[in-house]
C-alpha cells in the first residue's frame, strides 16, 4: 500500500507489517487463520461472504461500534447495501474499503466500426451477438474476456450471476442439488462456449487482473466483471490509449433482471488479534471519508482511489467530474442490487449472489470451477464438469446441518498484520 508510509508518520507508535497475495492464496490463507484461532494476522481483508458466516462462529469482533466512537467516522455513510452485506444480527463486523456490483465494459470505437448498437441494458444475446463479429484472433482482438480461472470467488463471480439470470441456482428449498437442473445446465454451458469461442487466450489462467490487463492493451472488445475496475481502466492516465473509447453497461441479462453482483473488501479484526488498538486505527484511517481523496491527491488521478463503498465519495465534484462517464451506472447497480433475491425462486434457501452463504461452498465453488476450467480447456465435456459439480453439491448438502444455514440477510488481495513498537 502506497500510503503505509503517511499513516505510520501520523501514528509513530504503530508499524503495518503486509502481506499481499493472490486471490485464491490469499481466502485459503485467512480462512486457516480464523478458524483456527492462530491469530497470525490482527486485521484482514475480507469481503461479504465471509463476514456474516465468520461473526457467526466468532472469529471476528463486531467493529462498528468502536469505529463509530469518532463521530467523524460516519459508518452510515457507506451504501446500505454494502454495510448490510458486511453485518450480522443488524452489527458491523467488517470496514470496506471498496464496494462493487458487476458490468459490461465494452470499446465504443469497435462497436461503431462494426455498426454494433449495444444497449445500456444487453441481454446476454447482445453480447455474444457483438462477440461474434469482434472476435479477431488473427489480429490479436478477441471478442470477450470472461474469468476462466477456478476459484469460487474468480470464474465462480461472474459464472454465478450467469446461473442466476438464466433462472438457475445451486439449491433448491429443500437443498437439492440443481447444478444439472435445465437452467443452471444451460448457463454453465453458455459461458464455457462463450470463452471457447470468443475468448481470451489461456482462458483457464484469467482472473480479474489478467483480464483487467488485455482490456488496457486494447485487446478484448469486452470484459463483464467488476464495477471497480471503471476507476482505472477510465483513467488516462493509467490507461492513456483507451480510456476515451469504453463505454460502460449493466450486468447483462437473460430471464432474470437485475443481474450484477455485490461485494466488498474490507477490513475485518481477528477475535485472537493482541494489538487491537492498533488494528483499530489503522481500520478507521483506511476507510475513512478522507481516505480515496488522500489517494487523489498521492497519486494525481482517482484512478488508483477506493470507490464504492461511501456514498459521499460520489458528492466530490472531483470525482463526479472524473466518473461522468461510468458513475450513473454503478451507483444505480450499487443502490439497487439485492442478494436476498438473487434468483428467479422466492424459496431459494441461501443468500448471496455469486456464492452460497454457507461455509462450505469455499471448497464446493473451488471444486466445481476447477472442473469448468477443465471443460473450457477441452480436458472435458462441459457436461462432464456439470455432473462432478452436481456431486459435489450433493456431498455438500448431506453434510449440512441447520445451524450452518445462514438465515436470510444479508482484500483488495491483502492480509493486514499491525503491530505497536
Amino acid at each position: 500500500m502506497q500510503l503505509k508510509g503517511e499513516f505510520e508518520a501520523t501514528h509513530p507508535d504503530i508499524k503495518v507489517n503486509l502481506l499481499i497475495l493472490p486471490e485464491n492464496e490469499i481466502r485459503a490463507k485467512v480462512t486457516t487463520d480464523v478458524a483456527t484461532g492462530a491469530g497470525t494476522f490482527d486485521l484482514i481483508t475480507v469481503g461479504m461472504y465471509e463476514v456474516p458466516l465468520w461473526a457467526k462462529q466468532g472469529w471476528i469482533d463486531e467493529v462498528g461500534t468502536t469505529l463509530d466512537a469518532d463521530p467523524a467516522y460516519d459508518s452510515a455513510d457507506f451504501f446500505q447495501s454494502i454495510r448490510d452485506g458486511l453485518s450480522f444480527e443488524g452489527k458491523l463486523y467488517a470496514a470496506p474499503f471498496y464496494g462493487e456490483s458487476s458490468s459490461l465494459f465494452y470499446r465504443k470505437d469497435l462497436f461503431a466500426a462494426a455498426g454494433i448498437t449495444l444497449p445500456v441494458k444487453p441481454t446476454w444475446d447482445d453480447v455474444v451477438a457483438a462477440a461474434a463479429k469482434l472476435h479477431k484472433p488473427d489480429q490479436g482482438q478477441y471478442g470477450i474476456c470472461l474469468r476462466g480461472l477456478p476459484g469460487w470467488g474468480e470464474q465462480g463471480a461472474p459464472l454465478g450471476t450467469v446461473i442466476n439470470t438464466f433462472g438457475g441456482r445451486w439449491y433448491d428449498a429443500g437443498w437439492n442439488a440443481q447444478v444439472t437442473s435445465q437452467q443452471t445446465t444451460d448457463a454453465i454451458k453458455f459461458y464455457i462456449d462463450t470463452v471457447q469461442k470468443y475468448g481470451e487466450p489461456d482462458a483457464i489462467k484469467a482472473g480479474f487482473t489478467e483480464c483487467e490487463t488485455l482490456m488496457v492493451q486494447g485487446k478484448v472488445a469486452m470484459w463483464y466483471d467488476a464495477t471497480s475496475a471503471a476507476d482505472l481502466i477510465f483513467d488516462q492516465k493509467q490507461n492513456p490509449d483507451f480510456y476515451d473509447k469504453l463505454g460502460i453497461a449493466y450486468a447483462p441479462t437473460k430471464v432474470k433482471s437485475p443481474s450484477g453482483w455485490l461485494w466488498a473488501w474490507a477490513f475485518a479484526l481477528e477475535s485472537t488479534s493482541k494489538n487491537k488498538p492498533a488494528a483499530y486505527e489503522f481500520m478507521k484511517w483506511a476507510t475513512s471519508k478522507d481516505y480515496a481523496p488522500m489517494v487523489f491527491a498521492k497519486n494525481g488521478g482517482w484512478g488508483g482511489a477506493p470507490s464504492g463503498a461511501r456514498k459521499s465519495l460520489y458528492q466530490n465534484a472531483d470525482y463526479a467530474a472524473y466518473g461522468k462517464a461510468f458513475n450513473d451506472v454503478i451507483l444505480d447497480s450499487l443502490n439497487t442490487v439485492n442478494p436476498l433475491a438473487a434468483t428467479n425462486y422466492p424459496d431459494t434457501p441461501y443468500t448471496g449472489i455469486q456464492f452460497v452463504q454457507i461455509l462450505e461452498f469455499q471448497d464446493l465453488g473451488t471444486k466445481c470451477t476447477q472442473e469448468f476450467a477443465g471443460a473450457i480447456a477441452g480436458d472435458q465435456t462441459a457436461d462432464q464438469a456439470i455432473a462432478k459439480c452436481q456431486q459435489y453439491a450433493e456431498d455438500v448438502a448431506t453434510t449440512l446441518a441447520p445451524d450452518t444455514m445462514m438465515p436470510a440477510s444479508v482484500s483488495f488481495w491483502m492480509v493486514m498484520n499491525t503491530s505497536l513498537t
